[in-house]
């Protein structure tokens, strides 16, 4: 357990990249913050990012390169690290990568020589079956919040769990998230829409949600077998800051797809999520949540999973519109709309792509159990399948009483 904050600077003003997916963490070159950032490679064969091929001069912007300010924390998150260490000096983004070390998303690791302790492991099991008064989050966060900064508004952190599987106990890295009084239960909103991509055969990590529905809980997802994966989002590949992660269209999207993969396989699933993010009614499927993996050095690229999937509509204070432009428009489309979209990228049979995920949807809503958790989300969600053009008659699914919950 971490009882004491570690040394800290005052500041940060140059912090070494280095490869995380290797065990001698090799230096890949050198990121550092005066009058502008400026990164200088160090080495001749390996790129940090898709978009940054290794050459001798250095790349020099005014606010930090997308590659390295992807994982960079938003809102709540950001906002209780810098009252956390606003004490010993400018908490600044270059920090946060300093903070972040080798614990972030994907395979580079950053280093400004600030050593952590470790910290004690919790079971999954104890998180998901959380009695107590004390509510749990608040204690992960002030236990894990140095050790794995993480993207997003949400109240998020991420861990390192136990977890017995048969007779053996594997560690986990997970990422826990609970919600706040403006997106009530928005855990079990995540969960349901998350298992309903399961149901689409759409392959997001492992998620499940705790006994008192406090908090969802995915696995790391760029992490396969042992290896740590290169991940970029395409805010990043196109060359977008995070604050334009909703200044794009779907077709623009599908195209850099293609362009990045060079699969159209790739633009296949690409497009599949899509289509499943319009059926469910998912208004914030911005640019930062479409993402590319890859090992480091090659070119093995492929789409990352889908993650950070809700039902959107149902919260008053969001509006009713989709996060990226189909046609200029942002207004969630209709059936034939989803099938010209797919066609215009090259993917045949949308038709059929569009009716097995609506059907499935459909199909799975009217089943679940954790729907009945979030007062209207079944009834919210139906209506979103509607407009996506569903086929199957959303008249003859039964409602079910609806669950008390704490």
């Amino acid at each position: 357990m971490m009882n004491d904050t570690p040394h800290l600077p005052s500041s940060v003003k140059q912090i070494s990249v280095q490869r995380a997916d290797t065990s001698d963490n090799s230096l890949l070159g050198v990121l550092t913050h005066g009058s502008h950032y400026s990164f200088q490679y160090t080495q001749q064969n390996i790129p940090v990012s898709l978009s940054m091929k290794v050459t001798e001069d250095a790349y020099n912007q005014g606010i930090v390169h997308p590659i390295f300010s992807q994982n960079l924390p938003e809102g709540f998150t950001r906002r209780y690290i810098s009252d956390k260490l606003s004490r010993f000096g400018k908490i600044d983004d270059m920090y946060f990568l300093a903070l972040q070390g080798s614990d972030g998303i994907g395979a580079l690791g950053f280093d400004a020589g600030i050593n952590f302790p470790e910290v004690e492991q919790i079971s999954l099991e104890e998180i998901i079956s959380w009695k107590s008064k004390e509510q749990l989050f608040p204690q992960l966060l002030k236990k894990y919040y140095l050790r794995g900064i993480l993207s997003g508004v949400q109240p998020k952190v991420m861990i390192k769990a136990s977890n017995v599987e048969k007779t053996t106990i594997q560690q986990k890295d997970l990422i826990l998230k609970t919600f706040d009084e403006e997106y009530p239960l928005l855990t079990v909103n995540e969960y349901v829409c998350m298992e309903a991509a399961r149901a689409c055969l759409l392959n997001p990590p492992k998620t499940y949600i705790s006994d008192n529905l406090e908090h969802f809980i995915i696995e790391r997802f760029d992490k396969v077998q042992g290896k740590r994966l290169a991940f970029e989002d395409f805010s990043t590949l196109m060359k977008k800051p995070g604050d334009e992660k909703y200044n794009s269209s779907y077709e623009a999207l599908l195209k850099a797809v293609r362009f990045y993969t060079g699969s159209m396989n790739e633009v296949i699933k690409a497009y599949k999520i899509i289509v499943f993010n319009c059926i469910i009614g998912n208004g914030d499927a911005h640019l930062k949540n479409f993402a590319v993996q890859y090992t480091l050095g090659q070119k093995d690229i492929t789409l990352a999973p889908p993650f950070d999937i809700t039902h959107t509509i149902i919260y008053e204070t969001i509006d009713n519109d989709m996060a990226l432009k189909i046609k200029k428009s942002k207004q969630f489309p209709n059936k034939s709309e989803l099938i010209r979209l797919g066609t215009d990228a090259g993917v045949d049979g949308a038709d059929k792509i569009i009716e097995f995920i609506s059907d499935t949807t459909v199909d799975f809503i009217r089943t679940s159990e954790d729907i009945s958790k979030l007062d209207g989300l079944k009834k919210s969600i139906e209506k979103s399948i509607s407009i996506a053009g569903a086929t199957t008659p959303l008249k003859r699914i039964r409602h079910q009483k609806k669950k008390k919950f704490i």
